[in-house]
């Protein structure tokens, strides 16, 4: 599933907050935009196992 938003690859460097918006380039700076949709889930997740039971001990 691909996200409609993005954001500014470069925001870091070139301005003092994240810019959002629905098109492939910033409107602000003219440069790319990426989506900022998280990455996929895995269920062959090597570390799976061990991050879940962290989040239980962490509740």
């Amino acid at each position: 599933m691909k996200s409609d938003i993005h954001i500014c690859s470069v925001w870091e460097q070139a301005h003092d907050r994240p810019v959002y918006t629905l098109e492939d380039s910033c409107p602000e700076c003219g440069a790319t935009a990426i989506n900022t949709a998280p990455a996929p889930f895995n269920p062959d997740d090597p570390y799976g196992e061990y991050r879940r039971a962290r989040k239980r001990d962490d509740t």
